[in-house]
């Protein structure tokens, strides 16, 4: 089995999250990185709903080792 290419960058800030009535696309996504450079992410429903997920998911476990402030 063969290795896949990982591109790794280093994000800056979050520039938009638009959420479409399209069905072919439900969100995109768009991210300031380093070098001046933009990333656009779009994304299906179904990939929206289980990047929904895990960053709940991720939300919830880091909630359990952060104390409330």
């Amino acid at each position: 089995m063969s290795e896949k290419a990982t591109v790794v960058a280093a994000v800056l800030k979050v520039k938009h999250v638009t959420v479409s009535a399209d069905n072919s696309i439900s969100a995109a996504i768009g991210f300031e990185l380093e070098g001046g450079h933009d990333l656009e992410l779009h994304l299906a429903p179904e990939i929206m709903a289980v990047l929904e997920a895990m960053i709940m998911a991720a939300s919830t476990e880091q909630a359990k080792h952060q104390p409330i402030q």
